[in-house]
């Protein structure tokens, strides 16, 4: 994910010590903490550790000009994003809508208010 939303979601995984610095400059570990509660809410944390891309890390959004979570994490988050209908993808495009759905949960499992 990126935009707005994603930016929101990045920082707020960080004040949620749900991540923290990793062992190279921009990587990140996550926290027992972190993998808990992204367990809980569906992401299959485990699997994304196991792919060959990098796990996480800070990438630069273009449009926000400010980090959203990048590697096999952040788009574990965005499969889970999509299962749960948080945001819909345009068929003609890479562009996320956010639900009303997604609205609602990101608020209240991650503090990231959105308005469509």
């Amino acid at each position: 994910m990126a935009g707005t939303v994603a930016v929101s979601i990045h920082d707020r995984l960080k004040a949620l010590k749900w991540l923290a610095p990793g062992s190279s400059g921009g990587e990140y570990a996550l926290t027992a903490t972190g993998a808990a509660a992204l367990d809980a809410l569906g992401v299959d944390v485990e699997s994304a550790r196991a792919l060959r891309r990098r796990f996480a890390f800070a990438c630069l959004d273009w449009s926000e000009r400010r980090p959203h979570l990048g590697g096999a994490l952040g788009a574990a988050l965005l499969e889970l994003a999509l299962r749960k209908k948080w945001v819909t993808r345009d068929l003609d495009s890479r562009i996320l809508s956010v639900t009303a759905a997604g609205r609602r949960d990101l608020l209240a499992r991650f503090g990231v208010p959105h308005s469509a």
